[in-house]
């Protein structure tokens, strides 16, 4: 059972897979930038989606689950009115690691928001999964692609981002304690994303040295 449920994360996470080339930033190209704005795709928390055979239900002071044969939107559907109750953006974590990422290497660049370059990531799946089958403990994966364009349109840099497995370990959350609170949800996908946006940018400041 647990391997049914590796095999469908692990196809999931694939199927996302960007359809653009990938091109190595060279570090003449970066030292023309000096700004760029940030941008999302897509803009909500569409990409998410969720392999599980849990069904919850509010029972008016917590969250009940049980193993059924669903086919795991309801988990989906919670997760996602969560996110738009508490105000959390998968796509403002995952920018929010990167520019950390920039500023602590004190990389020569800006993101201004009126900038002409534009470095767009595009989230292409987050998926939720069971850690086995009829469990209550998920874990999540990120897809996560990125393209960087000058001012003229050109393309500067792509690469796309993908977890070498679908195993995620230290990762795992009940779901009570998911939708416990904003900050428990926060530090869940947080520390999801931070593997797949260091390899994101570890692929953008290869030549940078």
């Amino acid at each position: 059972m647990k391997f049914h449920y590796l095999v469908l994360l692990f196809i999931t996470l694939i199927s996302g897979c960007s359809s653009v080339p990938g091109v190595k930033l060279t570090k003449q190209n970066f030292e023309q930038l000096q700004t760029v704005k940030l941008e999302a795709s897509p803009n909500g928390n569409t990409m998410l989606t969720a392999i599980s055979t849990v069904e919850i239900q509010w029972t008016g002071v917590s969250y009940y689950h049980s193993a059924t044969g669903s086919d795991g939107l309801g988990v989906r559907e919670l997760a996602l009115q969560f996110m738009q109750e508490h105000d959390i953006s998968l796509n403002e974590i995952v920018q929010k690691q990167f520019v950390e990422k920039v500023t602590a290497d004190k990389l020569n660049i800006k993101f201004d928001s009126d900038s002409e370059n534009k470095l767009v990531i595009t989230l292409n799946v987050v998926v939720l999964g069971m850690v086995h089958g009829f469990s209550d403990e998920f874990n999540s994966r990120f897809n996560i692609a990125a393209q960087l364009f000058d001012r003229s349109g050109n393309i500067m840099w792509s690469y796309n981002a993908i977890p070498i497995s679908p195993i995620a370990p230290g990762y795992s959350i009940k779901l009570k304690e998911l939708f416990s609170s904003k900050d428990s949800m926060l530090n869940f996908f947080s520390a999801a994303s931070e593997p797949i946006v260091q390899k994101l940018y570890d692929d953008f400041k290869k030549e940078l040295d």
